[in-house]
């Protein structure tokens, strides 16, 4: 009978558990595993750096995607052509964009990616429209301050992609990976914003 009760118990204290799981994958589809994750953002990087990724429409990163993300933010190798080389190809942005981006660190886009898994799931899968145009967090993959003069840009900034860095991995730690993050500005205290 004792051990009849410890098993009820235990089964009530992890049924809370197994529904937030059940809710997750009823609201944002089916939960993806760390492996089918980490192959997702490896190729999503790999087209980026051979400019194979399409460029009209962002990538629908999720939020299983984040942890990966994060690791290759911490890249600085630039990928893209010189854009004086004549033959400069664009990069991935959006296409209300009228900055022709044709370099970007391979880190500041994985960061602007985390942006954008954490948009979709703040919007569940459906940002609007009108805000998000395409799906992209913003119009291209690097942060802008503004101050009495001015927005300043900062283009493959190592300084500054360190700090974005930063400011994400607090936001990602401190929320101990829950969706429940996704309303939570991770640049907010930082005086950044992506352009």
């Amino acid at each position: 009978m004792k051990k009849l009760l410890i098993l009820s118990l235990l089964s009530l204290l992890l049924l809370p558990a197994s529904c937030s799981q059940m809710e997750e994958a009823a609201i944002y589809g089916d939960v993806i595993t760390k492996a089918e994750a980490q192959h997702f953002v490896d190729s999503l990087m790999t087209a980026f750096r051979e400019g194979t990724m399409e460029r009209l429409r962002c990538p629908r990163v999720r939020w299983e995607h984040i942890p990966a993300l994060l690791e290759y933010g911490k890249s600085t190798v630039i990928v893209g052509d010189d854009p004086f080389s004549g033959s400069a190809r664009a990069l991935p942005a959006n296409p209300i964009s009228s900055y022709l981006m044709t370099q970007c660190s391979e880190g500041m886009f994985a960061l602007w990616m985390v942006e954008a898994a954490r948009i979709n799931t703040l919007y569940k899968g459906n940002p609007p429209e009108r805000d998000y145009c395409y799906g992209w967090p913003s119009q291209n993959s690097f942060v802008q301050k503004q101050d009495a003069s001015g927005p300043t840009w900062y283009v493959n900034d190592e300084k500054v992609q360190k700090e974005v860095l930063e400011a994400y991995q607090s936001w990602w730690t401190a929320s101990k990976g829950q969706r429940i993050a996704a309303s939570i500005n991770p640049l907010e205290d930082t005086g950044y914003y992506w352009h």
